[in-house]
């Protein structure tokens, strides 16, 4: 080919003449680039697209050419030796939105399902090229269609341009052959002019004046796309740059592999009794009355799903049913029978060939299915699949690979969770490698950088095991999900925003529930896609999960850091606001009733404080950020007047002025204290560590009024003492720990405890009293693990981690489980974060 070669679709005009009335077009490139820009991003995308268009065509063959720095070229090719079009055939093909965008007068013989549904696939070559020549034959006759994309208006004011596609029929392959750049682009794909002369149909589609990024294709990143698309099908066979594309489902390592053949006796008698006719082994072949010729196969399961994107061809799994060498069930993959356990359905696959079901197929019958020798051939696939389930479950349980130390034992089998997540990232691993899908993950996050088969083959493996699961907690957003799942990091990242996450995120006995819940809602997830179900409906299902969850936390709300979010979250509405109050006033030590009906209080409180009798107060709450006119000092007095309240506490989220403007007057002079939305959320949280009472608030309320004099009262109850009284509990529960190795056989005095606590960090201000009274707690919360003998002397029953275990609610420790597993990191004991 000479430098002067002309394109192929400036000399196709000379090859032969103008047959039919040109085909119309009517496209603007704003539609042309949003439909392949959006749907094909990528060159390989679109190229793939052209792989199945020959596909829908029923070829056997298809070869591709790609231009490479080993092989240049000014165009990229793409061959199937498919049933070709016919000029009815090519005026289809450029119909947006029909049906069937290949057309043929020739007989379809694969029977294969049609995969382009609304010809919009051939619009995928504007991402490649400028110019696009269709080369198609059927029979005898050869025809050539050209479009320039660069013809159609860009201007979205202006009426999109209609243009006619001229055809032109050639005499023969031979004619085509002398025009060199038609000759290179057949070469480039390994055909010669015999080939194509005796194929009696084929379509060659050369794409010209090919864009930048078709230019610096990346062919490694081609062939992963294509291997990936390809079915494990001896019926379809491609061909890169003259290379054979292997589908990556030849990689799957076979862990069952048997000859139906082999089926134990069991297996035949079971066959026998279902079928009524005894089923024996002869010549190589099951025979039985009904099936006199015989029937062969061979059956397998493999480490690695077989379902996945190939599926958009031809599907992979499943009962091949083959008769006088033709598959007749190419989309019944269960031949007719229920649904299979998707775990090995996934990852089975049995190749069969019973010829005698051919008197049925051609015989003049309405329903094969109600035929007898439909049915015991179903018998016959059943008991193969159930033989290969069984086998399949010792491979994958094989006690040899768990360890009898208690802390490496697998009781989360690798079936639950490595098995099906990698299997899902190989039948979805579009959304995550290149970022080209529109089928995003729920709770899957996996860097796309990621080497998704490597990936997976690490999660078939042991080295899937090698490391325990971690569960971070991390601020991923209020509307974010509960847990954001890496496999390449073994992590389940916990999102701290979330409403269920907040309500159990301070009870120590919940976190193993905790952690229990986000690795099923996140398998749940993978669960379903394995199962084939579609990804949008599996999202519609996770949103409506995720909405109960969040539903169902705040319906029961028992958590003060939940019941502190809440709050804040509750500033700018004046209803939730008003809930928030109350069920903060609750949480405080109040009997709060919600009033809030017009001439009334928001809340009234009251409180039995012993000698003093019954305290009662109201609360007011004022959403948003109100001016001092807002605030109607009068009418909240007039309030507490017809209560009968003591005083009131004003929650707003901020108040205007200083300490000398008209709401600081107002408040002292009226008596109400005003606290802002943040206050009161941080008191409530604080309410448990701080063992803050209602007698507390009850002496702020009381005696600070103006916003300034409130800020300095909660700032002085939120910083006395020093220390919370968890973090106290820790501490003696950590002095314990480290003084056991002095004088072990001495008994333990509190005082000695609380001499080893003070010169820890936090508590150098603590007094013997203090660590006498957080004793006494920690006894009483430990059903009998811990004893104070004579009010002085500490006696310990238990190992630490059994104390850990009995008084995690005191100071908020998860504790080591009393069962160890591997499926988690266990939680770290106090002493070993001291000396971290």
């Amino acid at each position: 080919m000479t430098s002067k070669t002309l394109p192929f679709y400036l000399s196709l005009e000379s090859l032969g003449e103008v047959v039919g009335d040109p085909l119309p077009v009517v496209l603007s490139t704003d539609l042309v680039g949003l439909l392949s820009e959006q749907l094909y991003r990528s060159p390989s995308k679109a190229i793939e697209e052209l792989v199945v268009n020959g596909f829908d065509a029923d070829a056997s063959v298809t070869r591709v050419f790609v231009p490479t720095p080993e092989a240049p070229a000014p165009f990229i090719v793409v061959y199937d030796d498919g049933s070709g079009m016919t000029y009815d055939g090519l005026a289809d093909l450029w119909k947006v939105g029909r049906e069937k965008p290949r057309t043929s007068s020739l007989p379809r013989h694969n029977q294969r399902k049609q995969i382009g549904k609304f010809g919009i696939g051939k619009l995928a070559t504007y991402t490649i090229a400028n110019s696009v020549t269709y080369v198609t034959k059927t029979s005898d006759e050869h025809l050539g269609v050209t479009i320039d994309y660069s013809k159609f208006t860009s201007d979205p004011n202006t009426t999109p341009t209609q243009i006619g596609l001229k055809v032109h029929k050639t005499g023969s392959v031979h004619i085509l052959w002398t025009d060199e750049r038609f000759r290179a682009a057949a070469e480039s794909l390994g055909l010669g002019i015999e080939q194509l002369a005796d194929q009696a149909s084929w379509t060659i589609v050369i794409l010209e004046d090919l864009k930048p990024k078709a230019q610096t294709m990346q062919v490694g990143r081609l062939k992963w796309v294509l291997r990936t698309a390809m079915p494990l099908s001896a019926q379809f066979n491609l061909f890169l740059n003259k290379e054979r594309v292997v589908s990556s489902k030849e990689d799957r390592e076979r862990i069952i592999d048997f000859d139906i053949c082999d089926l134990p006796k069991e297996r035949l008698q079971a066959l026998s009794m279902a079928t009524r006719e005894e089923w024996t082994v002869l010549n190589g072949k099951l025979i039985s009355e009904s099936f006199p010729q015989g029937i062969t196969g061979r059956a397998f399961v493999t480490r690695q799903t077989l379902a996945g994107k190939s599926e958009d061809l031809v599907r992979s799994n499943g009962f091949f049913v083959y008769i006088r060498g033709r598959l007749i069930n190419e989309e019944s993959a269960l031949f007719g029978l229920r649904a299979r356990l998707h775990q090995v359905w996934n990852r089975f696959r049995a190749d069969i060939y019973m010829d005698d079901l051919d008197q049925i197929l051609t015989a003049n019958r309405e329903d094969i299915r109600d035929e007898k020798l439909y049915h015991d051939a179903q018998e016959l696939l059943l008991e193969v699949f159930n033989e290969a389930r069984q086998r399949y479950g010792p491979e994958i349980d094989n006690p040899r690979r768990r360890s009898t130390m208690e802390d490496k034992y697998n009781w989360v089998h690798e079936r639950l969770v490595e098995h099906p997540t990698a299997d899902s990232l190989l039948m979805y691993s579009q959304g995550i490698e290149g970022g080209e899908s529109d089928e995003p993950w729920e709770y899957l996050d996996v860097d796309p950088h990621t080497n998704v088969k490597e990936l997976a083959n690490s999660l078939y493996t042991s080295v899937g095991r090698n490391r325990k699961y971690r569960f971070p907690s991390s601020r991923l957003g209020k509307t974010a999900r509960i847990v954001s799942f890496d496999p390449s990091k073994s992590t389940f990242t916990i999102n701290e925003d979330h409403e269920l996450v907040h309500e159990y995120a301070d009870d120590p006995r919940a976190q193993d529930l905790l952690k229990d819940v986000v690795v099923s809602e996140a398998l749940l997830e993978v669960y379903l896609r394995e199962a084939g179900v579609e990804p949008h409906v599996v999202s519609d299902v996770i949103e409506r999960r995720d909405s109960l969850l969040r539903g169902l936390a705040n319906s029961h709300m028992y958590s003060l850091a939940a019941l502190s979010a809440y709050i804040l979250d509750s500033a700018a509405d004046a209803t939730h606001l008003e809930m928030a109050v109350v069920a903060g006033a609750r949480a405080l030590g109040f009997f709060a009733n919600h009033k809030g009906g017009s001439g009334e209080p928001d809340v009234v409180a009251r409180f039995i404080d012993y000698p003093m009798g019954e305290q009662k107060i109201i609360l007011e709450a004022k959403s948003g950020a109100p001016d001092a006119k807002d605030i109607n000092f009068a009418a909240i007095s007039l309030h507490m007047e017809r209560e009968k309240a003591s005083g009131c506490l004003l929650i707003a989220p901020s108040y205007p002025g200083d300490d000398s403007g008209n709401v600081a007057r107002s408040a002292r002079s009226s008596k109400i204290s005003c606290w802002t939305v943040r206050q009161y959320a941080e008191v409530i949280r604080s309410a448990e560590s701080r063992h803050i009472t209602a007698r507390q608030i009850l002496d702020i309320i009381h005696g600070a009024f103006a916003p300034n004099d409130v800020t300095e009262s909660v700032q002085k109850l939120l910083s006395e003492p020093s220390w919370e009284r968890r973090e106290l509990y820790r501490a003696i529960i950590r002095a314990l720990r480290e003084g056991r190795h002095r004088l072990p056989s001495s008994p333990r005095r509190i005082a000695v405890v609380a001499s080893d606590v003070a010169r820890m960090d936090g508590f150098a201000s603590i007094e013997e009293i203090d660590v006498r009274q957080a004793v006494s707690d920690l006894a009483g919360a430990s059903r009998g693990a811990l004893l104070v003998r004579d009010d002085s002397i500490v006696e310990l029953n238990v190992d630490y981690d059994e104390l850990d275990r009995r008084v995690q609610m005191l100071t908020g420790m998860e504790g080591r489980p009393r069962r160890m597993g591997s499926f988690g990191e266990a939680s770290e004991s106090p002493e070993e974060q001291s000396t971290e």
